[in-house]
């Protein structure tokens, strides 16, 4: 297991400061990824101080990222994310875990729909760009855009080229540990991920290398599953 971890992690997080890409609606959806993640382990208490701490980290996350969400520029995910915003506090305040519950489950709600917002958004904002790069760009302008539109393609490449091997050694954790312990690895790698995600100052490099490798991890989780006794290796 910790030969496992050791290999796992050198390829995973080495080699990033030659990329700079940047995807600011799918940042803001990976940060509101992590406030339903939160909130849902907020839900899932029976206590209601650890309800309370998980709903912070939830509240926490929004107020911190404000700039990628302004970024993305997405009214309708913005107005979502407020209300969901609104409830977690209110559900921090609440007296009753009754109560916060009630309140955890309409944030929860605001989340899924800020999610559904910023996935639309980014597949419009990507056909207007299209047309408007057609109408409104001059020559100069024209090849200005293309040359900086192949680059961050090219980087693109390089990250994802670079996290193949990561992808291949996290298959033979998946198919050689038992169902648990993979697991395991795999959440504490994905939870790396939305923590890095959440960093300020993280450079553009480091924000899509994060983010492919959360989008790799999360693929297999997805593969394992519940770890039932069924399936426990």
């Amino acid at each position: 297991m910790k030969t496992h971890y050791f290999l796992l992690c050198l390829v995973a997080f080495c080699s990033l400061s030659s990329f700079a890409p940047s995807e600011a609606c799918s940042y803001a959806g990976s940060n509101m990824s992590y406030v339903q993640t939160q909130t849902k382990k907020a839900l899932a208490e029976n206590d209601l101080n650890k309800a309370r701490f998980f709903t912070y980290k939830a509240i926490k996350t929004i107020q911190t990222s404000v700039d990628k969400f302004d970024d993305c520029g997405c009214k309708d995910a913005e107005v979502s994310i407020s209300e969901s915003l609104t409830n977690l506090k209110a559900a921090a305040r609440a007296k009753s875990l009754n109560g916060t519950r009630i309140l955890l489950n309409e944030a929860l709600q605001y989340t899924i729909d800020a999610l559904d917002a910023l996935s639309q958004h980014e597949l419009h904002a990507n056909v207007f760009a299209s047309k408007e790069f057609a109408m409104n760009t001059t020559i100069d302008e024209e090849e200005t855009l293309i040359a900086l539109s192949s680059e961050k393609t090219n980087m693109h490449k390089q990250i994802d080229t670079s996290l193949l091997k990561y992808k291949e050694s996290l298959g033979v954790v998946v198919d050689s540990l038992s169902c648990s312990d993979a697991k395991a690895f795999a959440v504490n790698i994905f939870e790396h991920c939305e923590k890095e995600l959440m960093k300020n100052n993280l450079s553009e490099a480091k924000k899509y290398y994060n983010f492919r490798t959360k989008e790799i991890t999360a693929e297999a989780l997805s593969k394992l599953g519940e770890c039932s006794s069924n399936n426990a290796k």
